[in-house]
């Protein structure tokens, strides 16, 4: 929370519970907030519900968006929301990149602009490996083919397969 009398210029204010990597957090957050134009105060806070954090942080801004950042997640809130409902919540640790979303996010909020996407080579990460992908999607598009009846010529009927040419 902020100090008793503090007055804040508007500005997305972001609470924050210290924990290990949490700078590198706040430096990509405030990236993302600073290349959309929006101000930002960070607050180190005692509590590690990022939810509860960002709520409080929407409430106490004269912009009326908080982040909250833990741990184990981030979240974006808007005031006007329920207090258990964020706009944005991520329940893991995160990339540099998800965190600068969440600045460009926040900050497009505040604006009443569009939201940024998350890029898509940030959402599966674990697609490195091509090979490993293209499985994947091969394994997908074959399913996809057996259960619409559209497997290489292959029509059933009933508990029997049939091949037409």
């Amino acid at each position: 929370m902020l100090p008793d009398g503090a007055s804040v210029k508007p500005c997305v204010l972001i609470h924050v519970f210290p924990h290990f990597g949490w700078k590198e957090k706040i430096r990509e957050v405030q990236a993302g907030l600073e290349e959309e134009g929006i101000p930002s105060l960070v607050v180190q806070v005692k509590e590690s519900d990022v939810v509860a954090l960002a709520f409080q942080g929407a409430c106490a801004s004269k912009l009326g968006v908080g982040l909250g950042i833990g741990a184990d997640g981030l979240c974006i809130h808007y005031f006007k929301l329920p207090d258990q409902h964020p706009l944005f919540a991520l329940n893991v640790p995160g990339t540099p990149i998800q965190w600068r979303h969440f600045g460009y996010n926040a900050a497009r909020l505040v604006k009443g602009i569009p939201f940024k996407e998350q890029p898509l080579e940030d959402l599966a990460p674990q697609f490195v490996d091509s090979s490993l992908l293209y499985n994947l999607v091969y394994g997908i598009v074959q399913k996809v083919l057996r259960e619409t009846d559209q497997g290489h010529g292959e029509v059933k009927h009933g508990q029997k397969s049939v091949w037409v040419n």
